[in-house]
């Protein structure tokens, strides 16, 4: 065996030691068996976690080979195509770790020894009646439809890295954060624990294994470097609020044997941390010398050691049983999270810190900031505009308006609008492309951005008109509403859908941005007329029209609120008025630039003939 894979086989190694240490400790493999009761055996106890831990060191390859083939490297050089054709393979050992785990964890749950499951078919096909099961099918379909497109070398690379970002997804739905108290949060925070460390382990074991030799790694490690430091940050507030949920009191860190585990992921952190540090004082800058290449090679595999414990400590955890009392008692029965009686003081101060918004919102503003400080002529008015927009969103999903949006008509449509139309448009009035166009050069750390803008396709008039109207004809003309606000993971894609599409539109009705095509100012004009239409027509709908999802808001109706149809007229005179004098600014700025382009044109007309008068003036030499 070479160095190399000494090294490997090390990793993995201590991965392994202490996941099985951690078990033991823990108790995820010794819980208590009822006499007469069936068990699912030894091999299904041991081997479940076991395979678990494979099945992530798969999934974190695959994220991190393909994000290197994306950003770090080259798009023609070598060390891209082999990013690309590892993560292919990995996606295979993804895909065949996943049908394991199906195996095991059918066998768990019944719970039945392995082999009685694969001696019936039926039994087999059983596993489709449970979420943790079904949520590993979708992982085995998105594992080898990444390993399919990878074949496919014209396809852009970051659509295999999407699909494989959301397969890490699925079982955290599901998984052992679905039964604790505050559900929302504490899937958000699995979820983003899980991307977040994907990506820190994955990029660093690809700069490792692809780039330690390569001449790029003097660029591939700068760009690692930075996001890992974003990925530190975001496991370790991830890993706060899944603790937080999970634990009574802060005695329980030491007084419990699932705190103590999560004391020790504290000190595997604390150790990366210092890894970190290491890296971004003494190596970054002078990577492009030998020696300093063979620290960092050391360091590096050392660091890898290191994440592989974490792992194998986070695969213990979720085996391990928390403390009683954080079942999830005094939340919501059907929202699965508490919610105060209504009123509007709760309204303004109610708040639920979801670390995976918390995440999205922080990233924007930090590389806005950044680009500020580049350019210190930017106007005040576009970072105001920016930030504003950033706080609105943030009010609309993280305060009192995203905690009662779910369980009231009239707050639903608040959120609506906030997000769909008011802070689109202060975010794009923050001419956030203008600004990383600017920012940016060639010899950036990720190249000179304002080069690779594209989006024609996006802005065609008719894309455009779809997505400014059919998303709120979705929610409040069809039974779409109910299913979007009947669980967490269904309303965050729903809102991320809405969110998306108003900064499509409004990217274009703005203007301040460039634009990848022309638009004319008629097609402007009946597309915001489309917008503004809709949602007056929809919120007459809902003011005088019969009753919406009436079935789930009756449900989860807060206390303080006793009339769900007074609730969804008010909603109506919302979707009305609320979007109106953004809307009518808009209008205003479009009309202004109407009157102004004869002028302009004239203008510009005139110093056309100046210049070709002093041209014909000028003697030729």
């Amino acid at each position: 065996m070479t160095k190399s894979g000494r090294v490997y086989v090390s990793v993995v190694a201590a991965g392994v030691v202490v996941l099985i240490a951690a078990l033991w400790f823990g108790g995820g493999v010794s819980e208590p068996k009822i006499a007469g009761l069936p068990t699912a055996g030894p091999l299904t106890d041991w081997g479940l976690p076991l395979v678990r831990f494979c099945y992530n060191l798969c999934a974190v390859a695959c994220v991190g080979t393909l994000l290197a083939a994306v950003l770090f490297a080259p798009a023609a050089s070598p060390e891209s195509a082999a990013c690309v054709r590892a993560a292919g393979w990995w996606a295979l050992a993804w895909a065949a770790t996943a049908v394991l785990s199906y195996l095991l964890t059918l066998s768990n749950i019944i719970p039945l020894p392995v082999t009685n499951l694969l001696g019936s078919s039926d039994m087999l096909s059983f596993g489709m009646s449970f979420p943790q099961t079904q949520a590993l099918l979708v992982v085995l379909v998105a594992a080898v439809v990444v390993a399919v497109l990878t074949h496919l070398p014209r396809l852009p690379k970051v659509i295999p890295l999407a699909i494989a970002a959301f397969a890490i997804l699925p079982p955290a739905y599901v998984g052992h954060a679905a039964s604790v108290a505050d559900h929302d949060i504490a899937v958000s925070a699995l979820m983003t624990h899980l991307l977040s460390a994907s990506v820190w382990i994955g990029g660093l074991a690809a700069v490792l294994v692809h780039f330690r030799r390569s001449d790029h790694l003097q660029v591939a490690l700068p760009r690692f470097s930075t996001i890992a430091l974003c990925c530190f940050a975001a496991v370790a507030v991830s890993g706060l609020a899944g603790a937080w949920v999970r634990l009574n009191t802060p005695s329980d860190l030491w007084q419990t044997r699932y705190g103590l585990l999560v004391l020790a992921k504290v000190v595997a952190l604390a150790f990366l941390a210092l890894f970190g540090w290491i890296h971004r004082r003494r190596i970054v800058a002078g990577i492009a010398e030998r020696g300093v290449r063979r620290t960092f090679t050391r360091l590096a595999a050392g660091e890898m050691a290191m994440m592989a414990a974490a792992m194998g400590l986070a695969v213990a955890l979720s085996r391990t049983p928390p403390p009683t009392g954080g079942d999830g008692n005094g939340s919501h029965f059907i929202l699965e999270y508490q919610l105060a009686r209504y009123s509007l003081g709760a309204l303004i101060t109610q708040i639920r810190l979801d670390p995976l918004i918390l995440l999205l919102l922080a990233l924007p503003a930090v590389g806005y900031m950044m680009g500020v400080r580049r350019l210190p002529s930017w106007p005040v008015g576009r970072t105001l505009a920016w930030y504003a927009g950033l706080a609105l969103t943030a009010l609309a999903l993280l305060g009192g308006i995203g905690s009662y949006a779910r369980a009231m008509l009239s707050i639903h449509v608040l959120q609506h609008s906030v997000l769909a139309v008011i802070a689109p448009i202060l975010l794009c009035f923050g001419a956030p492309l203008t600004l990383a166009a600017q920012a940016t050069t060639a010899a950036s750390q990720y190249g000179e951005f304002g080069s690779r803008l594209r989006g024609r396709r996006i802005t065609r008039p008719a894309l455009l008109l779809i997505a400014g109207t059919l998303p709120v004809i979705l929610l409040y003309g069809t039974p779409y509403l109910s299913w979007s606000a009947s669980g967490y993971a269904t309303h965050l894609l729903t809102v991320s859908l809405v969110f998306g599409a108003g900064l499509l539109v409004f990217w274009v009705l703005v203007g301040v941005d460039p634009l990848p095509r022309s638009i004319p100012w008629a097609a402007r004009a009946w597309l915001l007329a489309a917008v503004a239409a809709v949602h007056l027509v929809l919120g007459a709908f809902l003011l005088l029209g019969p009753a919406a999802a009436v079935d789930w808001f009756s449900l989860v109706a807060p206390l303080g609120v006793d009339d769900s149809l007074a609730d969804q007229r008010q909603a109506g005179i919302l979707l009305m008025l609320v979007p109106l004098a953004p809307l009518a600014a808009l209008a205003a700025q479009l009309v202004s630039l109407r009157q102004e382009a004869p002028t302009r044109v004239r203008t510009d007309q005139v110093a056309q003939r100046l210049v070709s008068s002093r041209r014909l003036d000028t003697p030729s030499g």
